[in-house]
């Protein structure tokens, strides 16, 4: 649907939480980011920024 109303995509943004202790959340985050990114990619979206 971004395509078709001309967005531009431009990466991701997500919030663990302060009282996070377990390195492995960040961690697995931003391997979920980075499929994210992946499939931006697939759909012709140059993602560039993850905000965490």
């Amino acid at each position: 649907r971004a395509k078709e109303l001309d967005l531009a995509i431009v990466g991701v943004s997500f919030h663990v939480g302060s009282g996070c202790t377990d390195p492995e959340t960040f961690v697995q985050a931003i391997s979920d980011a980075r499929c994210v990114f992946d499939m931006g990619a697939e759909l012709g979206f140059s993602m560039y920024l993850l905000d965490i």
